[in-house]
């Protein structure tokens, strides 16, 4: 039986973005909380083996200590790391240990950039994104418990791609090769430098391309979605241009930044694309799923590759319903032949 992963990133949720807007706090104690539900679901349900990611806080260790009295066959324990950094490269490290070792399935508790670091290393590990950021478009909010349950049913009930869905990305393009890449959008800033790394002022953006915009999501792929909503797995993706507020021919749309930070933006032209589209802006930065992180060299030709097959993500609904019906929840459960 393949082992399950759990990666928690203690910093998620406490970028700037919570002294400018009225985000919930998502603390340590609530993290390692959620990763005990999720381990005694996956010990209820016959997993055999779990590893949860090292990190610097030991909200793993912690959570194992808090659970194991419970814990009945399951071997919790942590991923054996040679050293930590305190960064997003812990983060990429483990995915990529996970993705070696050959798990079954990660769960990822973070934010949108979080879940970036895991899908870029993770290879073809499936992934349950779970949402303990500031702004989630990529991952959802979902009870640890249930998160558990379902993978479980991944690894004990279903087979091949069956609970499984492909999400799309975003690949930054210079000269023809790949230097980023977003799972939910990437922002050009109109500014010549960094700064604070979260992205909270539509008035800095000048251009933004998008993997999904959903109206039910908060951050800069709201804009989107609150203007031209993407349906799933449409093949598409969708490409703003922004203008200033006072020009009559713009669109002005009304769409929430951040928890409780909702903005007016006035948008010159929008489009979807397939495939390539060059980049208008030659001065700024490049912003990654919120974060900004590259300056623009305008010596530079730079395209957005919309890519519809970006990292495999698990369909919880589908995944639970799989291991109802095929009697993981009862006494007489006999796993399916792969």
């Amino acid at each position: 039986m393949k082992s399950v992963g759990i990666i928690v990133n203690p910093a998620a949720g406490k970028d700037l973005r919570r002294l400018v807007a009225h985000g919930s706090n998502s603390t340590h104690s609530e993290k390692i909380n959620a990763v005990v539900r999720m381990l005694r679901a996956l010990d209820a349900l016959g997993v055999e083996r779990v590893r949860i990611a090292p990190d610097p806080s030991k909200l793993g260790e912690r959570a194992i200590e808090t659970a194991e009295d419970g814990l009945q066959n399951i071997d919790a324990g942590i991923l054996e790391m040679p050293w930590l950094l305190g960064s997003r490269t812990d983060t990429e490290r483990a995915a990529a240990l996970m993705c070696e070792q050959g798990f079954g399935c990660i769960l990822v508790l973070g934010g949108d950039g979080t879940s970036r670091a895991v899908a870029s290393h993770c290879g073809e590990v499936p992934l349950i994104p779970i949402s303990t950021g500031t702004n989630n478009a990529f991952p959802r909010m979902l009870e640890g418990t249930l998160a558990g349950m379902a993978a479980a049913c991944l690894i004990r009930a279903a087979t091949g791609e069956e609970a499984l869905q492909r999400a799309p990305i975003l690949r930054l393009l210079a000269d023809g090769k790949e230097v980023s890449h977003a799972l939910v959008d990437i922002a050009v800033i109109d500014i010549l430098d960094t700064g604070a790394v979260a992205v909270w002022e539509g008035h800095s953006v000048s251009e933004l391309f998008l993997a999904q915009a959903r109206p039910d999501s908060i951050g800069l792929s709201a804009i989107g979605g609150c203007l031209e909503p993407l349906e799933q797995g449409c093949g598409d993706g969708l490409h703003l241009q922004f203008g200033a507020l006072d020009h009559p021919a713009a669109i002005h749309v009304t769409a929430p930044m951040a928890p409780g930070l909702v903005i007016r933006v006035a948008i010159s032209e929008h489009a979807r694309f397939a495939g390539l589209t060059p980049v208008h802006t030659s001065n700024g930065v490049f912003a990654f799923d919120g974060e900004r992180e590259l300056a623009v060299d305008s010596e530079r030709k730079w395209e957005v590759l919309f890519d519809p097959n970006g990292p495999r993500v698990v369909d919880v609904q589908r995944a639970l319903s799989l291991g109802i019906e095929r009697g993981l929840f009862r006494d007489d459960f006999q796993p399916p032949i792969p």
